[in-house]
């Protein structure tokens, strides 16, 4: 099912990066130029897109009032309530509300109110069939699921940097003297109870990712191991873990995710839409999938090269 058009005065709502590139994407994919884009985060991508993106400090019911929009258009952040309090205005308003969700996961809670009361809007846009499929499956009226695809993921296929591999580098570390790049992307699963849901996290499987690292540390001499955190990452933890490793390097939020990637020699990861990106952007993706594993949410995709613990290294050696 084609997706309609977004036409008119939109109001465009994000706070995560998984709903925040949909929507810049959209803008220009659609040519919409009487737009309002607000979030409550601030990302290094934002540049990429021409899009000015507002952080303003009136109250959402101010902000629709003094935009007066004929569509609000907004990501489902799972961290924030941003999207959650401009989808119950329109609702209230009577202005045709549309969420965009790009996972697989967590759909309908992405709807969930504080005083635990659903707050859906008049359309949910998802990724592909099985998302539509999930959605259904959590309640959700299928009347209000449409297949829109990812509007991100176009735009990508085609981005190239504007800083050459060494500049890049340079803003991670000086220290980087490696000629092999391994990209780990772990998402912060300790934040939805990973352990419970997948039998790990991101901290007892870069635990282990760093001890089989350092079991054949001589095979991996011209490794660097880049851990690009997740914006809603317990840092923290991540740090205390890799600390020890010289060859290890942690990428921080404001370094470009694109960047990222496209001079990545390989990226590991677990369930991370950054994999499909990496995918879409040409590069060999391992996904860690622990002997414990209890649910894979890209069993059905074709998303890189499964790997338990103990063939994780030897899975990367193939492509660095």
């Amino acid at each position: 099912m084609l997706r309609p058009r977004l036409k008119g005065k939109v109001l465009f709502v994000f706070s995560d990066p998984g709903g925040a590139k949909p929507c810049l994407s959209l803008i220009a994919e659609d040519g919409i130029s009487d737009v309002l884009v607000i979030s409550d985060r601030s990302y290094s991508f934002y540049g990429d897109f021409g899009v000015p993106v507002s952080f303003p400090d009136a109250t959402p019911l101010d902000i629709i009032n003094d935009f007066k929009p004929e569509v609000i258009f907004t990501g489902t952040s799972y961290t924030s309530d941003l999207e959650l309090c401009f989808i119950s205005l329109a609702k209230q308003l009577g202005i045709p509300c549309i969420s965009f969700v790009d996972h697989w996961t967590s759909i309908a809670k992405r709807f969930l109110m504080k005083d635990g009361e659903f707050c859906f809007p008049d359309f949910i846009w998802v990724i592909d069939q099985r998302a539509k499929e999930i959605a259904i499956k959590d309640g959700i009226d299928s009347s209000l699921v449409i297949i829109s695809g990812n509007p991100y993921h176009q735009w990508l296929s085609k981005w190239l940097p504007k800083v050459e591999k060494n500049q890049y580098l340079e803003k991670i570390s000086s220290d980087i003297e490696f000629k092999k790049i391994v990209v780990f992307a772990p998402d912060p699963l300790s934040n939805i109870n990973g352990k419970s849901t997948y039998g790990f996290d991101e901290l007892t499987a870069t635990s282990k990712f760093m001890e089989l690292l350092e079991q054949r540390k001589e095979e991996i001499e011209d490794w660097a191991i880049l851990i690009k955190m997740h914006p809603n990452q317990q840092i923290e933890g991540l740090k205390k873990i890799t600390e020890n490793y010289s060859f290890v390097f942690l990428v921080e939020s404001t370094i470009d995710v694109n960047e990222t990637i496209f001079f990545a020699d390989i990226v590991v990861g677990f369930f991370s839409s950054f994999l499909i990106e990496a995918q879409i952007m040409g590069k060999p993706v391992v996904r860690f999938i622990g002997p414990d594993t209890i649910t894979d949410p890209f069993e059905e995709l074709n998303v890189g090269i499964k790997a338990g613990g103990d063939t994780l290294i030897t899975e990367i050696l193939k492509y660095v």
